[in-house]
């Protein structure tokens, strides 16, 4: 049989710098803006639609 090597315990806070970068994505300020402008289009069409 082989022999199970065992790694020495690890600090996980210490260990994964990396996992606190993590969270979660936001829009770009470029992406608001343009939804703000299709919103605002969208919101002028109904206002000019017929009745």
């Amino acid at each position: 049989m082989g022999k199970i090597i065992q790694r020495p315990r690890r600090n996980p806070v210490a260990a994964a710098p990396i996992l606190r970068k993590g969270g979660a994505h936001q829009k770009s300020k470029t992406v608001e803006r343009a939804e703000v402008r299709v919103q605002l289009w969208r919101e002028s069409a109904e206002w000019r639609r017929p009745r």
